[in-house]
């Protein structure tokens, strides 16, 4: 059975990327990052209270807490729009093709041949089927634009070929 599919790289298969890298290989560190992040956050907090009476120390401690909230609340969203910047050019769309030993990847830069043993997880959103090929590197396939079978067939597929599970990983 051979499928095909063509995926568009915008800023939601970006972002579902970077989550599927920071959920998988990247999971222990990105833990780590963000306990070390709600320790500053609680410090913020203290210094907050303790400089109440000062208007300046509180709005830069106001304004440290919102930005520590920010990032850990859109670090994928951030992660994608850093990849679309140090995208090549010509990387924006893929055509990807599935055969049982290997698949191809065709963009307007290049044409790529892959092998499933290079895969090191696979993750799931509603909308994409995510290929976690290092920590900073993963493939989003579009669900809605897989042919050649149905949704659960291809993730049956995958899953017997790389030889990995699928996580779940929201979004």
């Amino acid at each position: 059975m051979k499928f095909t599919c063509h995926t568009t790289y915008h800023s939601k298969a970006l972002t579902a990327m970077a989550r599927a890298v920071r959920k998988t290989v990247r999971a222990k560190e990105s833990r780590r990052t963000r306990w070390f992040v709600r320790v500053i956050m609680v410090a913020a907090l203290i210094f907050l209270y303790l400089s109440w009476g000062n208007p300046l120390e509180t709005a830069i401690n106001i304004i440290l807490l919102l930005g520590l909230f920010l990032l850990q609340w859109k670090e994928d969203a951030l992660n994608g729009n850093f990849a679309k910047a140090y995208a090549l050019p010509g990387t924006g769309a893929a055509q990807f093709q599935f055969y049982p030993e290997f698949y191809l990847i065709q963009t307007e830069a290049a044409e790529s041949r892959w092998e499933y043993s290079k895969i090191l997880a696979l993750a799931e959103t509603r909308e994409y089927i995510l290929f976690v090929m290092g920590k900073h590197h993963a493939i989003a396939i579009e669900k809605a634009g897989i042919e050649g079978g149905s949704g659960a067939e291809f993730c049956r597929f995958i899953e017997e070929v790389s030889g990995n599970k699928i996580q779940n990983i929201g979004g």
